[in-house]
């Protein structure tokens, strides 16, 4: 009888928390094996999962992820000259990026180590940090003749400024935790052993808020990146319609005028 394969993701879902952890330990959770389609099938399955409030994104061992697995069995590169190449304009690492910023639920990172390259890319397009003790981070690119990719390029001048992301990217050098609190890169810093009840506290505490309003929320603040102010004017009175037209908002209008916490676990 043959044994089952172990996954590259361990998921479940827990308290409305979809909680994903990298699990290839022994290649510091680096992009390889069944690590990218198992991360963006978790995302993509949660999306329209009504269990599924927030996601928890972690590693198993020492690191968060490493970024592409270029000494084992990671994604292959690609022939520039190959026509498939030519056809695919953002790739599998690209619409895995899509799956985690276009998802209509918040996502946090509990960043429990090394965060490199590609990883860095997955861990910015989440909505926040949360970062151990332990936690280090490297754009490392440039360190290894490489361009950026999953999106870092893109999302990390928009968390600490520009001029900050050209020094990273042009040194590769490593960011220590209490540099990327400092910074902007992560939201807070704890204790290795304290990460993981601060992330899993907090996605409960957005579990519990209405679904309908949090993901009009991550759906403006997503759209705000872009926007003018006019657009997004347009675009949250567009999205408050919808709220104000939800049974949540009668929920939450109830609660207010009889002086009680308002209980949206129904919706």
């Amino acid at each position: 009888m043959g044994c089952s394969r172990v996954p590259d993701c361990i998921v479940e879902t827990v308290d409305g928390v979809r909680l994903v952890r990298f699990n290839r330990p022994e290649r510091l959770n680096a992009i390889g094996g069944n690590l990218l389609a198992e991360l963006k099938e978790a995302f993509d399955s949660g999306r329209d999962d009504d269990r599924v409030r927030a996601f928890v994104v972690t590693g198993e061992g020492r690191a968060w992820c490493a970024g592409a697995d270029l000494a084992g069995d990671g994604p292959a590169a690609p022939n520039p000259n190959s026509r498939a190449t030519k056809m695919d304009d953002i790739g599998e690492f690209g619409r895995t990026v899509l799956s985690i910023y276009h998802s209509n639920k918040p996502a946090i990172a509990a960043v429990n180590g090394v965060t490199v390259g590609g990883g860095f890319g997955f861990c910015s397009a989440m909505d926040i940090r949360i970062a151990s003790e332990n936690a280090r981070f490297s754009t490392v690119f440039i360190r290894r003749a490489l361009a950026p990719d999953c999106g870092l390029s893109w999302f990390l001048p928009r968390l600490i400024g520009p001029e900050r992301a050209a020094e990273m990217f042009f040194t590769g050098r490593m960011v220590l935790a209490d540099e990327a609190l400092s910074l902007g890169i992560v939201s807070k810093v704890v204790p290795p052993e304290q990460l993981m009840d601060a992330a899993m506290g907090l996605a409960r505490d957005l579990a519990k808020q209405p679904p309908t309003a949090l993901a009009l929320t991550r759906k403006a603040l997503v759209h705000s990146v872009s926007a003018t102010i006019e657009d997004q004017l347009e675009y949250e009175w567009t999205n408050q319609r919808v709220a104000l037209s939800s049974a949540e908002f009668g929920e939450g209008v109830a609660a207010f005028r009889e002086k009680r916490d308002a209980d949206f676990s129904r919706f």
